[in-house]
């Protein structure tokens, strides 16, 4: 006969073994993870990157980021930080809050985030700074603590607690030369196009496909005098030779 107390005082014993196997399981990955943040806290801040993209309580899909920008002497962020939808946002006093406080207005609906965590402030003449709000799981900038402020550089990785930020900042900008008025002409010419075809229905064959001519038959067709003399005589010639090479058989040897 089995003796009721010897059972229990076995099946105690066995709980308190896996138990201290549990603690000393836990204890081992604390040291592994330590190890890996002393000596490789940028792959520390890869894994969190990565687990974030596949976090949609973040935000969607996409890596989190913010640009950083100044339109008409307005400090701006454009961030897809708020329910995974790119905005851009402007504040009066240049000072944007993150944390899961309703205070904040950026807020990051994550346990590893404190209610008020952190800051970004534009300070004219000098830039954005990450300023760190006394949270608990700690503000990085490239993998090293934040213990008061950091001015941000464009391309920095920002970590608060385990969130994982691209942070880049836009500093100048510039005007870029007019497109070329024979491939303006073609994007006009194909807008135009998808604008007066309507797409076949499903298992529907489109009508005009029986009359079109192989596509390997289609030249492209020498230009017109009036759009040649639009254009500066280096561009007519290259235009024209383009369209002679085309014209003449290839040489055989």
């Amino acid at each position: 006969m089995i003796d009721p107390h010897s059972t229990t005082a076995l099946i105690s014993s066995l709980l308190e073994s896996s138990q201290d196997m549990e603690l000393e399981n836990r204890l081992g990955l604390y040291q592994v993870f330590l190890k890996l943040y002393h000596h490789h806290r940028s792959l520390l801040d890869d894994i969190l990157r990565l687990e974030n993209v596949g976090n949609p309580s973040v935000r969607g899909t996409a890596p989190a980021y913010v640009q950083a920008g100044i339109h008409h002497g307005r400090p701006y962020l454009i961030t897809n930080l708020l329910d995974g939808k790119t905005q851009g946002l402007f504040q009066p006093e240049g000072v944007w809050i993150l944390g899961r406080d309703r205070r904040a207005n950026i807020p990051i609906l994550e346990q590893c985030m404190s209610r008020v965590h952190a800051a970004i402030q534009y300070v004219p003449n000098q830039g954005y700074y990450l300023i760190d709000l006394g949270s608990t799981n700690g503000s990085f900038v490239n993998s090293e603590p934040v213990f008061e402020r950091q001015l941000l550089k464009d391309g920095d990785q920002i970590r608060l607690g385990s969130v994982a930020i691209s942070f880049f900042s836009c500093q100048t900008t510039q005007t870029l030369r007019a497109t070329p008025p024979e491939i303006l002409a073609k994007i006009q010419a194909m807008a135009a196009s998808d604008a007066n075809v309507t797409p076949p229905l499903p298992g529907e064959k489109s009508k005009d496909t029986d009359s079109l001519p192989p596509l390997n038959s289609l030249k492209e067709e020498p230009p017109s005098e009036s759009s040649l003399s639009q254009l500066s005589s280096s561009v007519q010639s290259e235009i024209l030779d383009r369209f002679f090479s085309q014209q003449m058989p290839a040489e055989r040897n």
